[in-house]
């Protein structure tokens, strides 16, 4: 969804930087089959390899942190909460012991404890947060932004307008 609005936002600048992503992986994916000796059609590869694409500022932005930071605080909120939860993190292994004084106990299923509640809680939100930016984002792709309207009404009934004080639920406004 962040690239999708990135690409709304920045158009050939993004298209470029995606690109050279796109020719890291391809190369990544070529070197994992060579190792291990899968053969493959090297036309497409070969083709992405050779393609040139000039340096850009915007290239910092291949990665998911810098890329969330410059689109706004609710979405490197949301990514960096959600990635420590989700992601093999110091965080995550927390939720599965509990050292006491003289023994650790193991869980079998995360467990939330300090009055922290769990995060899962949460979870409906942020999809619906997720999801209507996907959609502000394509509405603004999309000749004359037919959904603007609707997609503010949605918003204030789930409740952005309260999460986004002070935005009129615009995309320039609420995630720069």
């Amino acid at each position: 969804m962040a690239q999708i609005q990135w690409l709304a936002e920045d158009g050939a600048n993004a298209v470029d930087i995606m690109n050279l992503a796109l020719k890291r992986s391809q190369r990544e994916l070529r070197d994992a089959a060579d190792l291990v000796g899968v053969s493959y059609d090297p036309r497409i590869p070969d083709l992405v390899q050779a393609a040139e694409i000039p340096s850009n500022p915007a290239n910092q932005f291949i990665n998911s942190h810098p890329l969330l930071k410059r689109l706004g605080a609710p979405l490197l909120a949301t990514w960096t909460g959600e990635t420590q939860l989700a992601h093999p993190t110091l965080t995550a292994a927390q939720r599965f012991f509990e050292a006491a004084e003289d023994k650790v106990v193991l869980y079998g299923e995360p467990t939330y404890r300090h009055g922290a509640g769990n995060p899962s809680d949460r979870s409906p939100y942020i999809a619906f947060e997720l999801m209507w930016s996907a959609m502000d984002t394509f509405n603004h792709l999309m000749n004359g932004q037919p959904w603007s309207e609707e997609l503010k009404r949605i918003a204030a009934e789930g409740g952005l307008d309260e999460a986004c004080p002070g935005s009129d639920l615009t995309r320039t406004p609420r995630y720069r």
